[in-house]
């Protein structure tokens, strides 16, 4: 009887998609279909996201922190790696969330509506840093909230 227990559980955890994959790799699946969709960006994304250069720290699904930086040029990133933690890129902005809030973005039918809403609930924690880029992400904020007040 244990031996049938045994046998059906691992019949099971071969049949379920595995939760654990490695985000970075699912991330880097995503850009290229960002990039070439970039033109469909609101532009006071734009604004937020033109040109930064961004520190993503991601808990994954093993509780680990992993690092990327990811740089923009016109809204379209230019360089996604993984990074160590430590490694001072000057960075302008820093982004932090759990693989699974990342996920449910990335996999949304609406991603940007998604996005604001991991935002305003605390799922995603956006830190501009310097003054430059806390005044463009400030004016960005407040235009991404009138926007979805009136439905845009």
């Amino acid at each position: 009887m244990k031996k049938i227990i045994v046998i059906l559980m691992l019949l099971m955890s071969m049949m379920m998609p595995v939760a654990s994959a490695d985000i970075v790799t699912d991330l880097k699946a995503d850009v290229a279909e960002y990039n070439a969709n970039v033109a469909a960006v609101p532009s006071y994304l734009v604004t937020l996201l033109g040109d930064e250069t961004i520190k993503l720290v991601i808990v994954d699904d093993d509780g680990d922190k992993v690092y990327i930086k990811a740089i923009t040029e016109g809204a379209k990133i230019t360089t996604f790696e993984e990074v160590d933690g430590d490694e001072d890129f000057g960075a302008t902005m820093v982004v932090g969330a759990n693989a699974f809030t990342v996920r449910s973005v990335l996999r949304s039918s609406d991603p940007l509506t998604e996005f604001i809403a991991a935002k305003d609930n605390g799922e995603i924690v956006v830190e501009p840093v310097g003054i430059t880029s806390t005044v463009k992400y400030t004016v960005a904020s407040v235009v991404m909230d009138v926007t979805s007040l009136f439905g845009f």
